[in-house]
């Protein structure tokens, strides 16, 4: 097993706090996704686990094993930078074989371990070239590969796709998360791509200045975010996040109000924030019971769909739409949030 325990890590830096009381537990061959802007402390924190810096404070546990003062080469994890961090000077082959080596694995052990993490990786054919023989997807498959053939109990990986064209890095996502999951390895992925956290985590922990502000499958972050700062991060376009008062299992804005069910402990007459994702939005030419009157800002055509940017009242939310959808700048419309899809999100005051 290789379950990674991380219990109130503090890290500071000259007049800089990078992590600020972390716990985080990742499961046994769990894909875990740490997400958020730079600077907020996820590559440190992935660092710390790899053992390349000490904690301030707090303590890492792999396996049940306290590892927060063992060296790297002895935690059973092997790491995939960014740059790939390939040696220039060795053939493919050999760069895969290199950790091998120096673990003094014999000969015929060494061959048989590269070959198979090259066939894993469909890089069978590449084991004669140089680095600069390869494309940026080549080096990351080869990179994978030299992790893999350790047979490590965990992986890390900083931000490893973050090189590549963007189609590219659409290929090699889905790849990427295969081999993973058929190597079985508890893997930790730092990334600041919110795509990437949605399409391969099995759980993403969504960071800011130094802080862990929310910890869940990727669709119930996406669906379900517990902070202001998680529904404007996550998604494309970020979660529309609006200013009303609560009514009786409802809430008010502009004038008009939006059911909202369980109130979570709000009460009537307090200002709250709540968020609605575009595309949980219905837009109409026609008014109705329920329906939001706004007015089209922008009209964005985005290949499958429209994308609406509106007025209501003083505040600006976005809305997808179907292509066909006519409509021109300064238009009236009028909008009905689908059922449930209102998410309470706090109080003003607790946005920052």
């Amino acid at each position: 097993m290789a379950e990674i325990r991380i219990e109130q890590i503090s890290k500071r830096y000259t007049g800089v706090v990078a992590l600020d009381d972390v716990s985080l537990m990742v499961h046994d061959q769990e894909f875990m996704v740490l997400l958020g802007p730079s600077g907020c402390g996820k590559t440190t924190l992935l660092r710390l686990i790899a053992g390349f810096e000490q904690p301030d404070a707090g303590a890492i546990l792999i396996d049940g094993r306290d590892v927060t003062d063992v060296p790297p080469g002895r935690r059973g994890l092997a790491m995939v930078f960014q740059s790939y961090a390939l040696f220039p000077h060795l053939k493919v082959f050999d760069n895969i074989a290199f950790g091998l080596r120096m673990h003094h694995v014999g000969r015929d052990d060494v061959r048989r371990r590269v070959d198979g993490a090259a066939e894993l990786m469909q890089i069978t054919r590449l084991l004669d070239r140089f680095p600069m023989q390869l494309s940026g997807g080549q080096r990351q498959r080869v990179a994978v590969a030299r992790a893999l053939v350790m047979e490590p109990a965990v992986i890390l990986m900083d931000e490893p796709l973050s090189n590549l064209d963007a189609l590219l890095r659409l290929q090699m996502r889905a790849e990427l998360k295969r081999l993973l999951q058929e190597a079985r390895t508890t893997t930790v992925y730092v990334t600041h791509d919110q795509v990437e956290a949605l399409s391969m985590g099995d759980r993403t922990a969504v960071m800011r200045d130094g802080r862990i502000l929310q910890v869940d499958t990727p669709m119930m972050v996406y669906d379900h975010p517990g902070h202001v700062f998680v529904a404007q991060f996550i998604g494309t376009p970020p979660m529309n996040v609006l200013r009303g008062r609560m009514g009786d299992r409802a809430v008010e804005v502009e004038g008009h109000v939006l059911p909202v069910g369980i109130q979570d402990g709000f009460q009537p007459g307090e200002e709250v924030t709540f968020g609605v994702r575009a595309e949980n939005i219905a837009v109409s030419h026609e008014d109705g019971e329920g329906a939001l009157p706004a007015e089209v800002g922008v009209v964005e055509p985005l290949g499958s769909h429209l994308l609406l940017t509106l007025a209501l009242g003083g505040q600006w939310l976005k809305v997808a739409t179907r292509t066909d959808f006519a409509v021109k700048p300064h238009d009236q419309v009028w909008l009905r949030p689908e059922q449930g899809s209102i998410r309470l999100l706090g109080r003003p005051e607790e946005d920052g």
